[in-house]
């Protein structure tokens, strides 16, 4: 059997993003592995401007989304009583900032929730090209979530 040594839940915290984190923390402890969950906050500001010149609007509303990421994380960690889970607000493009996360932190296994066969798109996004797959370096665990 393998043994993992970094788990990294990605987590889109969702309505059942403590059933996926408690069954990843779970498994962690199992393998004595360290344990992190991390959630990209995809941000595209509304412009305002015609031609070729555009000036965000509000330019406050990142540093919100990634806030009441981290405020979610948090109560989710409490709730689940996680006390050594590393947490991770990332701001960018998901398969982008996920799969540097995986390489810097040296993740060996990744977990995810997900409706059936979705669960990776909703992670990366609408499809996932195959060459994310070559890409990740790691295992990649779904959790089903039952019908949607």
């Amino acid at each position: 059997m393998t043994v993992y040594k970094h788990i990294l839940l990605a987590t889109d915290l969702g309505d059942k993003s403590a059933m996926v984190a408690q069954k990843a923390a779970e498994l962690a402890s199992l393998h004595r592995a360290k344990f992190s969950i991390a959630h990209v906050t995809e941000y595209t500001p509304p412009f305002y401007g015609i031609s070729e010149v555009a000036v965000p609007i509000d330019l406050d509303t990142e540093d919100e989304l990634e806030h009441e990421a981290h405020q979610k994380i948090k109560a989710l960690v409490q709730k689940l009583a996680l006390k050594k889970a590393t947490i991770w607000v990332l701001c960018g493009e998901k398969n982008e900032e996920i799969v540097k996360l995986i390489k810097e932190q040296k993740v060996d296994l990744i977990i995810v929730g997900g409706h059936h066969h979705h669960g990776l798109n909703l992670l990366f996004g609408s499809s996932l090209p195959s060459v994310m797959l070559h890409h990740l370096l790691c295992d990649i665990l779904v959790i089903n979530l039952g019908a949607v």
